[in-house]
């Protein structure tokens, strides 16, 4: 039976922008640039705006996507910033950005990095 690693130390973002710009792919070359890993997209459609604008609602765009990674503490932030900027949400109706912790995180970590996450005491094994 093998051990489970836990990771205590990640941090979750995800950010939401229409579909029709290039905002997704600048945001997800700029999370590289900033030492985010890797990230997960997907496409979703949004509801509420658009049903409550009537006739004008024909303009909003519905078609999302969604940009999701996983991030250490000394990354979240720089992260974060660089993502914001490179999308532009700084503008109405652009989208948004969010942080959540995660509790636990369980997956496989090669040695020499879990040498380091040891030394640090940001790592957990159980049974």
């Amino acid at each position: 039976m093998s051990k489970i690693t836990y990771l205590t130390d990640s941090w979750l973002i995800t950010c939401v922008v229409s579909s029709a710009t290039k905002q997704s792919e600048k945001m997800l070359l700029a999370a590289r640039d900033a030492g985010a890993k890797g990230a997960v997209g997907h496409y979703a459609k949004g509801y509420g705006a658009r049903e409550r604008l009537g006739a004008l609602g024909i303009a909003v765009e519905t078609d999302k996507t969604v940009l999701t990674l996983l991030v250490s503490s000394e990354q979240r932030d720089i992260v974060v910033e660089a993502m914001f900027k490179a999308g532009e949400l700084d503008r109405p109706g652009a989208g948004y950005i969010y942080v959540m912790p995660i509790e636990r995180l369980a997956t496989f970590i090669p040695e020499s990095i879990m040498s380091r996450l040891r030394e640090d005491n940001r790592v957990r094994q159980a049974l």
